[in-house]
């Protein structure tokens, strides 16, 4: 069969919910829609920025002024040229959707520019501005020392409608069905065609895609670090094989301390810190074929911001002697966990040994979608174990997570120190002061705990060997990218 003919089936792990770059929220979501569209540039291989839509870029001294050549040459997949005023239009019509999340996805790249706040008034960002046809100027408040990281992911790319469908000026043509998606090349994309030319990408439930992969029926699989393969690092699954990258996802269980709940309590905060360091073992073992490294702190070692071990370990032993005193209180009032089927059982099975309470409505089979929607909007859970991104190397990247205005901050774990911390450190031009400053954010997460911290999850890729091999090149610590994948 000619190799255009055939098409490979890719399984990821949760529904993708959006192919709306500006309401896109989760991390599988941003891997497919960034098959489709563009951002203005990209975090290469190499840590080091790259131009995609944008052919060039110039920062002024103070870091208040942005200005992007565009690269007009690009098209979107009907045949339409990119131009300045195609990103503009984007953003704005992404802040007038209503978000997913709790703040708007656009709200990382988007919110120091001036004039962000009074959109909602005006209906335009006052520090957007188009220059003709290829030069478009970004005007900032204040200075933001990685405002180009921010404008680097599929969430700030630029879209356009045709009827009911995106379209970009990505590798593929992405169009869903029946919670399918299909990928087809874009006769228009100018960068390296992908090599495999059709592509049905479905989700499979981590529990199940063993299976799948042994029968055939998925040929490779994103975001495997979610699955238990173990061997498919070293080769010994036969034909299942893993393609691995960076550390990729830190591993939380999210703590509820909104007003009135009973993580309100900094001792119980505390307390549920130092009872799961207990339990480090455990959780090392349980998540070890998934590729997994146990870590305390949320930076990450030879990180800006890191502390050392010692004085990490001694705030979290610090909680151990309000221990009795939250499982005492669990007994008045339960907790409330909300979880995945491969995120919450054993650990609810593992804390009920050590007398925690929990609510009978705890429960740890709700939909991926479900838990989003407790994280952004009702905050309903006390506990919930999630994994969020890991950003490449300087601290700020965990600005998404733990800043205000981040796209993924979720208003159970706003803690002012460390809220505070973020919000001051992403203005820092002097690079001599980042680790002092993001230590002490480093501290104040470890003792205010807006999350517990379990440790790492590396990125990895399974696939067929027998259909499929991989670039020698290393997988992105975000996106394990099937234009890595070639046919055999």
């Amino acid at each position: 069969m000619l190799a255009s003919k055939i098409t490979y089936t890719v399984g990821i792990p949760d529904y993708w919910e959006t192919l709306t770059p500006p309401l896109q929220h989760s991390l599988v979501g941003d891997a497919v829609i960034e098959y489709q569209v563009e951002p203005l540039i990209r975090m290469g291989e190499q840590g080091i920025m790259e131009p995609v839509s944008a052919k060039s870029w110039e920062l002024s001294a103070d870091h208040r002024k942005l200005i992007f050549k565009i690269d007009t040459a690009r098209r979107f997949s009907d045949g339409s040229f990119l131009c300045a005023k195609d990103f503009k239009r984007s953003w704005e019509d992404g802040l007038r959707m209503t978000p997913k999340s709790s703040n708007s996805s656009l709200a990382d790249g988007l919110g120091n520019i001036k004039g962000y706040s009074s959109f909602k008034k005006k209906g335009e960002i006052e520090g957007v501005q188009v220059i003709g046809n290829d030069t478009l100027m970004l005007e900032f408040d204040k200075p933001v020392r990685l405002a180009l990281k921010y404008l680097s992911g599929g969430r700030v790319s630029t879209y356009k409608m045709v009827g009911d469908n995106i379209i970009g000026t990505g590798p593929y043509v992405v169009t869903e069905k029946n919670k399918e998606l299909k990928l087809t090349p874009n006769p228009y994309y100018i960068g390296k065609k992908p090599a495999l030319k059709n592509v049905k990408i479905v989700v499979v439930p981590p529990e199940a895609i063993l299976k799948k992969m042994e029968s055939g029926e998925i040929d490779a699989y994103l975001f495997a670090e979610t699955a238990s393969l173990p061997g498919c690092d070293s080769g010994t699954m036969g034909t299942i094989r893993c393609a691995r990258g960076q550390e990729a996802s830190h591993s939380i269980i999210q703590l509820n301390g909104l007003k009135g709940r009973f993580f309100a309590d900094a001792k119980h905060r505390l307390a549920f810190q130092a009872l799961m360091a207990k339990h480090r073992e455990v959780v090392e073992k349980r998540y070890s074929p998934r590729g997994f490294m146990s870590d305390s702190q949320s930076f990450l070692k030879f990180q800006a911001g890191r502390v050392s071990d010692v004085d990490a370990q001694a705030i979290i032993r610090s909680g151990e002697q309000y221990i009795p005193r939250l499982i005492k209180a669990t007994e008045r009032q339960p907790l409330f966990l909300a979880s995945t089927a491969s995120g919450g059982g054993w650990l609810m099975d593992l804390l009920r040994k050590d007398g925690i309470r929990f609510t009978k409505s705890s429960e740890t089979d709700f939909e991926f979608k479900k838990l989003l929607e407790m994280c952004y909007k009702t905050w309903a859970p006390d506990l919930l174990p999630l994994t969020s991104s890991v950003s490449d190397g300087d601290p700020d990247g965990l600005y998404h997570l733990l800043g205000r205005h981040g796209a993924i901050f979720s208003p159970m774990t706003e803690r002012k120190n460390v809220c505070d911390g973020m919000e001051s450190g992403r203005q820092l031009l002097d690079l001599s002061k980042l680790a002092p400053h993001y230590q002490k954010v480093s501290r104040a997460i470890l003792e205010e705990v807006p999350y517990v911290h379990q440790g790492y999850f590396y990125r990895r890729m399974a696939y067929n060997a027998k259909r499929l091999k991989v670039n020698d090149k290393l997988l992105g610590r975000n996106n394990p990218n099937i234009m890595l994948l070639n046919p055999r």
